[in-house]
């Protein structure tokens, strides 16, 4: 009897060519003196040939630089100027055009937008429009309040005490400048002699936030952005300079000239970003060497702006040859076009590889609508195929964000997996080495069927996986056990040896030498050497409080894994923020029942009586 399975081969760690697109907001000056105010958005900041699109001038406006900030908002791609100094906040609200231009304002008014009472120390908005800053810091208990503030009327709509770590305190908060990812994760340059460098956490919680410190600061820095993946830290004094850190490393790199000799004040930054991922559903074999293959892919606007000329292509005459496929269909699935983008009826795998018709725009995250992501179902049948040989597929996805003269371009190419792996180190940047893998296929005579694959964060900070197989395991030799901190280098961690036939359950424990997420994955080694590789899974220790959420995706039951003595509360929430289950759970595996739960993107929100953690999963 033959069998077929997906071949998951070793993860290739494939260099996809990309030019870096988040365009740069400085407020400052035209050069490292003391010229009028004004801002510029910098193209390539952080590459060796940065370009300077446009300077809009503020000198009528503002009579100097100081208790100046900037910040772009998401929501209504505006620029937003706040000046301080007359212990009033004074908003100017500018219009550049985006995405379809990016242009100086005609006329920016004398007299600000906005004028209140509340004075804001920094702010920036999140990806909905919300508008954070700091106030009232007390640098001996290192504690200060982290407001959201209506824009419109200068009322704080909340507040919370944020606790920097003692010893490590900023001298200052007014000092400083913070930032806010598309994907929610704050950072903040505060202080002088020295500046310091924090990530923080939990501060859209209802629960204290709290400043992770992360680096001191080699010179004062004033203005942070985030780049593709990277935080811009500037800073001026003889000279005007910047440091860029990278984030998925925690390095700081070296003290550089600032960009196109201009003066850096206060920075904020346009992030246009795509991420892609594709993954096999279904292999159905024909003949021996004919198979119908469905693959799912899944396209998120990952940026904080709206995205031009949105398209996926998908080459399968490129994988399988042109004279092999045919039935080539392409189709939304239910639930994931709220967009309302429309399918390339011409679309065929081959002479035509663009799935969706031309200049379409995909939203940004910016509400409770799930406007800003969408799946495409793409089947065909593949004749001849060579059982020697691993066939890798890749879907590119396209857009745009355009100037006056000129296009940025933002491109990714497609992760193997579910919506899960589109970014796995969480900065950001889904276009980058270790997260552009192809999606492998291949056939083989296999005995063995992976039913499940889960793993738990014991108390003891170990590791548990388990697994499930069909059985009998005809000629099953044994499984490999792997593990990767970065979804590109697998390294072997054990074997377990299959010495009964009618075994189906395995387990292995393993106590990691570091906290951090890392994936895992099985190997599984036939007696003639043929192998296949199991799905991955992903599993992360926080310090004293561990926890596991598996399987994710997720189809009837949701496995939690809480490895404190605390008892906690676990509510289960949808993308509107809606609850809908709500539970206590103490050390060990819990569970909540997801059966009833529509197919999509879900909040698992875990409230201790410290803090709250927030994980994504996906109802498949």
């Amino acid at each position: 009897m033959k069998y077929f399975y997906v071949l998951l081969l070793t993860i290739i760690n494939t260099f996809f060519a990309s030019a870096q697109n988040s365009l740069l907001v400085n407020f400052g000056a035209t050069n490292c003196g003391n010229n009028p105010p004004s801002f510029s958005l910098i193209k390539n900041p952080l590459s060796g040939n940065p370009e300077v699109l446009n300077t809009c001038a503020l000198h009528t406006q503002l009579p100097d630089f100081y208790n100046v900030f900037i910040a772009y908002n998401p929501k209504d791609s505006k620029i937003y100027v706040a000046d301080i100094r007359s212990e009033k906040t004074k908003i100017w609200r500018l219009d550049m055009g985006l995405p379809n231009t990016i242009t100086c304002p005609n006329i920016i008014n004398t007299q600000p937008d906005y004028e209140y009472d509340y004075v804001s120390n920094n702010f920036e908005f999140d990806n909905n429009g919300n508008l954070w800053s700091f106030s009232e810091y007390s640098q001996p208990a290192g504690t200060c309040k982290l407001d959201q503030f209506d824009v419109n009327t200068g009322k704080v709509l909340n507040t919370r005490i944020l606790t920097f770590p003692l010893g490590l305190q900023p001298t200052a908060i007014t000092s400083g400048d913070l930032c806010i990812l598309p994907n929610g994760r704050m950072f903040a340059t505060l202080g002088a002699n020295p500046s310091r460098l924090y990530e923080i956490e939990n501060y859209n919680a209802s629960t204290p936030a709290t400043a992770k410190f992360l680096t001191q600061l080699p010179q004062n820095c004033y203005g942070i952005a985030y780049l593709n993946g990277q935080l811009e830290i500037t800073g001026f004094g003889e000279n005007c300079y910047y440091f860029d850190y990278d984030i998925s490393t925690n390095v700081l790199g070296s003290a550089k000239t600032f960009q196109n000799g201009q003066l850096p004040i206060d920075n904020s930054s346009i992030t246009p970003s795509l991420g892609v991922t594709k993954e096999l559903i279904s292999a159905n074999m024909v003949t021996e060497t004919a198979y119908d293959l469905t693959y799912d892919i899944y396209v998120r606007n990952m940026g904080n702006v709206t995205l031009n000329n949105i398209n996926v292509k998908e080459d399968l005459a490129k994988v399988f040859g042109a004279a092999n496929i045919s039935n080539v269909t392409a189709s939304f699935l239910a639930g994931y076009n709220v967009a309302n983008l429309r399918i390339n009826p011409a679309f065929n795998g081959s002479t035509n590889t663009s799935l969706l018709m031309e200049n379409q725009k995909l939203p940004n995250n910016t509400s409770s609508n799930n406007d800003y992501y969408f799946k495409i179902r793409v089947s065909l049948l593949v004749r001849n195929l060579s059982p020697n040989k691993v066939y890798y597929n890749s879907a590119i996805g396209t857009a745009s964000i355009n100037n006056v003269l000129q296009s940025i371009v933002i491109i990714d190419s497609s992760n193997n997996g579910n919506l899960a792996m589109i970014d796995p180190n969480n900065n950001g940047n889904p276009n980058e080495a270790g997260e552009n893998i192809p999606t492998p296929f291949s056939i083989y005579s296999m005995p063995v069927t992976f039913l499940s694959f889960d793993g738990a964060v014991l108390s003891d900070k170990q590791h548990r996986l388990k697994w499930t197989v069909a059985t009998p395991t005809e000629n099953a030799k044994e499984f490999i056990v792997q593990y990767s901190t970065n979804g590109s280098l697998w390294q072997y961690l054990n074997r377990i040896a299959v010495d009964d036939p009618q075994q189906g359950t395995f387990e292995y424990s393993y106590l990691p030498d570091s906290d951090g997420p890392r994936l895992y994955r099985l190997k599984q080694v036939d007696l003639d050497g043929a192998f296949i590789y199991s799905n991955s899974i992903l599993l992360q220790s926080r310090g004293n409080h561990l926890i596991g959420i598996y399987p994710n995706p997720v189809k009837d039951v949701l496995y939690i894994n809480w490895g404190s003595e605390e008892s906690v509360t676990v509510q289960l929430l949808n993308m509107n923020g809606q609850l809908l289950q709500t539970k206590s759970i103490v050390s060990g595996s819990n569970f909540i029942n997801t059966q009833s739960l529509a197919n999509g993107l879900y909040l698992l929100k875990i409230q201790t009586k410290d803090n709250s953690r927030v994980f994504k999963f996906v109802k498949q």
